[in-house]
């Protein structure tokens, strides 16, 4: 046996079933979290750029940095090694040239054994050291904190180094020698020792710098043996350059100096910084964008719901427009049913039912035109004093029944209208009159340029200015003081259609009204 399970069983939750945190979430609890939800989103999508370009700043650094390893720790290897020294006893032999032209930084070479000479550096040759000089009393001053410290290699404390900060000092011990080497950043024998030290396809740049430049970028200048085609990398360079930067923490220059290569072409516009910073901007472009949908899509929902309280406004307004229209209907035909009328009375109300079913066919197919949101107004007609008197002359037994007066007070003025529309709008206008106001009614016409206005005006008590700004409100129906309930039956939908059929057509509609001193109510439509 087969079976289909077309549609599956759900429990339907009945008008006011709802949860109260269901509710909550409908009302201004969910417009709220939709509110937060946004400026997290917002913040995100800001900040999202920021991260990624942060996170690829540092993976390129890292890739630069695993890349050329290898190049910086021989850098560091070859600044703490003690070369070896041959044997000499005038200080120019051909094999002291050679060692001075493989160790460009060597300064200074103490002999320990023989008399304890100092031997100090100039040019490619090395000559005694005069001990009373001061670069001889500060040489031998190092040696021998060197000597007493029993290290390997031994760095001036800044207190020791009048150079602190400037040109990085380190002495190296072993039995018989102690060498003294110097880096001063800029300097030719650092290119040598970086041209002898280097892979020749490193396609790097090395330098020392301080961490207080690093930090102080502004301060920093170019500097021009940081160029092409040396080897060095200006202290500038090396602070502003990013992101393939590589910094070696070590304590093997003294205090301060950090060990850092970057790119061999030192410029802000290298092609990985030029590619970071293009795909910096695409991320912010793609965040942009998903930021855009998001609000653009909040944006139509809170459309689409609208639309939707529009549509089911303009089909109550519709239907409670109706009614005065099928009341006169209904006053027709009880006519004709009692008989009280001879034959040809009889036949001038048919014509006038026939010509009232038309006008509430024509009011239908308005307002259902509305619901669909075709803006277009409906075929227009020449409106003069004649045709206002014949819409309204329907009205006059209730203002009869009631004992009140409508006074037309029309002028020759024509004007340009839906004859469907406008008849709806007048008999809105003036029912609410009826049943709303006091006293006299009165309807009058009037031109002003290319602008016919028609004016109707109730002797009531009138509207104060806070019940005058929420008239026309769908559902906004008027208290008295004091009491419980409402002035009149209705569910306040008349002004509201009124408003919403003034606004598809083009009319200009205004209320007055002050305490005391009644109601009116002004219509523009276009000249004739």
């Amino acid at each position: 046996m087969s079976r289909r399970q077309a549609i599956r069983f759900r429990r339907l939750r009945a008008v006011g079933e709802e949860s109260a945190w269901r509710r909550h979430l409908q009302g201004k609890g969910g417009a709220f979290l939709l509110l937060l939800a946004s400026l997290v989103l917002g913040i995100a999508l800001y900040l999202a750029p920021r991260g990624w370009y942060a996170w690829r700043a540092i993976t390129m650094s890292q890739d630069f940095t695993d890349a050329h390893w290898n190049d910086m720790d021989g850098v560091e290897r070859a600044w703490k090694t003690l070369p070896l020294i041959p044997a000499f006893e005038r200080g120019d032999e051909r094999e002291v040239q050679a060692f001075l032209e493989s160790q460009p930084l060597i300064t200074a070479v103490f002999d320990r054994f023989d008399r304890r000479r100092l031997w100090v550096r100039e040019g490619d040759r090395l000559i005694p050291g005069d001990p009373s000089s001061p670069k001889g009393i500060l040489y031998l001053n190092w040696l021998a904190h060197a000597e007493a410290a029993q290290r390997f290699d031994w760095v001036p404390p800044k207190d020791q180094d009048p150079d602190s900060g400037k040109i990085a000092t380190i002495v190296l011990l072993a039995d018989r020698w102690m060498v003294i080497k110097r880096w001063k950043p800029g300097d030719p024998s650092v290119e040598r020792f970086l041209k002898v030290t280097l892979r020749p396809n490193a396609e790097i740049r090395v330098g020392l710098i301080q961490q207080s430049d690093l930090e102080h970028a502004d301060k920093l200048e170019v500097q021009e043996w940081g160029k092409d085609p040396h080897l060095q990398a200006d202290p500038f360079r090396i602070a502003t350059y990013d992101p393939t930067i590589s910094v070696l923490t070590t304590n093997a220059f003294g205090p301060g100096w950090q060990l850092v290569c970057i790119p061999s072409t030192p410029s802000p516009s290298n092609l990985a910084n030029e590619q970071l910073i293009r795909q910096y901007w695409i991320v912010r472009y793609i965040s942009f964008f998903i930021g855009f949908g998001t609000l653009l899509g909040f944006w139509l929902r809170h459309r689409t719901r609208q639309r939707a309280m529009l549509d089911a406004d303009r089909l109550a307004s519709m239907t409670h427009s109706l009614k005065t229209p099928l009341a006169i209907l209904k006053f027709r035909c009880d006519t004709l049913r009692l008989g009280r009328l001879d034959q040809d009375q009889a036949d001038e109300e048919l014509m006038k039912l026939g010509a009232e079913v038309d006008q509430l066919t024509l009011m239908i197919e308005n307002g259902l035109r509305a619901i669909r949101g075709d803006e277009r107004t409906g075929p227009t007609q020449v409106i003069d004093s004649s045709w206002i008197r014949a819409a309204l002359e329907d009205l006059r037994p209730g203002y009869e029944l009631e004992n009140r007066n409508l006074d037309l007070r029309l002028g020759p003025e024509q004007g340009l209208a839906s004859p469907g529309s406008l008849r709806s709008a007048l008999l809105t206008l003036v029912e609410n009159s009826l049943l709303h106001g006091a006293g006299r009614v009165t309807v009058e016409t009037s031109a002003h340029g290319k602008r016919m206005q028609i004016r109707v005006h109730d002797e009531g008590k009138g509207l104060d200015a806070k019940e005058l700004s929420v008239l026309g409100k769908p559902y906004q129906r008027l208290r008295e003081e004091g009491k419980e309930g409402f002035l009149h039956e209705g569910q306040g939908l008349g002004l509201s259609l009124l408003l919403q059929v003034a606004e598809r057509e083009g009319w200009g509609l205004a209320f007055e009204s002050a305490p005391g001193e009644g109601f009116s109510a002004e219509l523009e439509i276009q000249r004739a």
